[in-house]
């Protein structure tokens, strides 16, 4: 089922619309909320221990550490490896396109071989259509 927003965005406010995004199905905070709260966890402890905790000489020496390893993140060449991990992704994913099996020659060919135009003709072409589907729907469910 379809579900409109396009009313209730054409009349929200400007804080409206942070409401409007949390109650939408297909939005992105609902699908990244558990590692964005992890995140701001994490950080709140870090900064927290860095801020309240942490003595001054240790202080220096976590800065230190942030400017290391800011300093030699240069190195790591960031770009080549995101390029290679899509190049990796998307050849994973047209193997395994090119590997399903298409039904529509088949299809095609049990048309024209099945002949007749009574009831039990075309029920017998769509029997076998629809294993042809439930086939190609399980190869491509083991596939993955």
């Amino acid at each position: 089922m379809t579900v409109t927003y396009s009313l209730d965005v054409s009349s929200s406010t400007f804080c409206g619309i942070h409401k409007l995004l949390f109650r939408w199905k297909g939005s992105i905070w609902k699908s990244i909320w558990p590692e964005l709260l992890l995140w701001l966890f994490c950080y709140a402890i870090l900064s927290i221990l860095y801020r309240f905790i942490l003595p001054k000489s240790q202080q220096i020496q976590f800065e230190d550490l942030c400017v290391f390893f800011y300093t030699y993140g240069d190195y790591i060449p960031l770009t080549f490896l995101l390029g290679f991990y899509v190049n990796a992704v998307f050849g994973r994913w047209s193997e395994i396109f090119n590997n399903l099996g298409w039904i529509d020659s088949p299809a095609l060919l049990i048309s024209t071989y099945v002949k007749g135009d009574d009831e039990t003709a075309r029920k017998i072409r769509r029997n076998i259509i629809r294993y042809m589907v439930l086939t190609q729907a399980m190869v491509k469910l083991f596939q993955i």
